[in-house]
């Protein structure tokens, strides 16, 4: 029996060591960044974000921001009062296919989408592997909680030192500053939804310390199973963020930006110089 554990250690070991000797082994030298419609998008792969989040969690300079972006959160940025998330941002990674698709029509191909939720699994699993500690911030308690649990039953021992809801007063706030202060968390899954989650984390930059801030939206809520995810056809084509459009019809501003993104890209793309 002690022989039987003993061997199942060395595999556990060797398993992670090879996990991360993956990600370490990732060439990151030379990688760059397409513009789509003026705004900058980060051209990775899946594996090459996370070793490059790596890469800023082990270097300790930060804060670091990550941003997901999709069609109308990029439409948004474009405009003149989030154009700081633009400059903000140490990675702004492709989330909806939409922007694969007009990066390829406007002749800077995008490598592939990086799904928000796969990333934030990989992150933990990370995380886990390299015991590295994570803090919860955003969303309601409740659904932390059952973030909290789902995250500790899938890798068992993760480090997450704290889990704070977003809705908070000034005192509160306080509290939760000081909390990220004294417990220097090396990721935040911050997660108030877009722009707030953005805008607080600048205007608390100096409380991060050198974690990885990677803004989640409402991912809390699809991880705690509270609330329904957009059907499968539109999960495994990226096209979360149209489902979402769609399903509530009342914000008439998200299909206004939606279909401004579509033809401003066709536009664009005609009038680009025939190869």
């Amino acid at each position: 029996m002690q022989r039987g554990t003993l061997l199942v250690k060395r595999e556990s070991a060797k398993e992670d060591r090879d996990y991360l000797l993956d990600y370490k082994s990732i060439e990151l030298t030379g990688l760059r960044r397409e513009h789509v419609l003026g705004v900058p998008i980060d051209n990775l792969t899946r594996d090459e974000a996370v070793a490059r989040i790596l890469q800023m969690i082990e270097a300790r300079k930060g804060p670091h921001h990550v941003f997901f972006a999709d069609p109308i959160k990029l439409m948004r940025i474009r405009g003149k009062r989030l154009s700081f998330i633009q400059e903000q941002a140490d990675l702004i990674l492709a989330d909806g296919a939409g922007l694969g698709w007009a990066a390829a029509r406007l002749r800077s191909p995008l490598k592939e989408r990086i799904p928000m939720i796969a990333t934030i699994m990989d992150l933990v699993r990370l995380a886990h592997k390299q015991e590295l500690t994570i803090y919860l911030l955003g969303s309601r308690m409740e659904y932390l909680e059952r973030v909290f649990f789902n995250m500790q039953r899938s890798f068992p021992g993760v480090r997450i030192i704290g889990r704070q809801e977003g809705a908070f007063g000034r005192e509160r706030e306080a509290l939760v500053k000081e909390s990220l202060r004294k417990s220097a968390p090396d990721i935040i899954f911050l997660g108030m939804g877009f722009p707030e989650q953005e805008q607080w984390m600048r205007d608390n930059w100096q409380h991060l310390n050198s974690a990885v801030v990677v803004g989640v939206d409402d991912a809390f809520d699809i991880l705690s199973g509270k609330e329904k995810k957009a059907p499968d056809y539109f999960q495994v084509r990226g096209l979360a963020w149209l489902w979402r459009t769609i399903s509530r019809p009342l914000l008439v501003d998200r299909m206004f930006l939606m279909l401004a993104f579509f033809f401003l890209t066709l536009w664009r793309s005609f009038r680009l110089p025939r190869q």
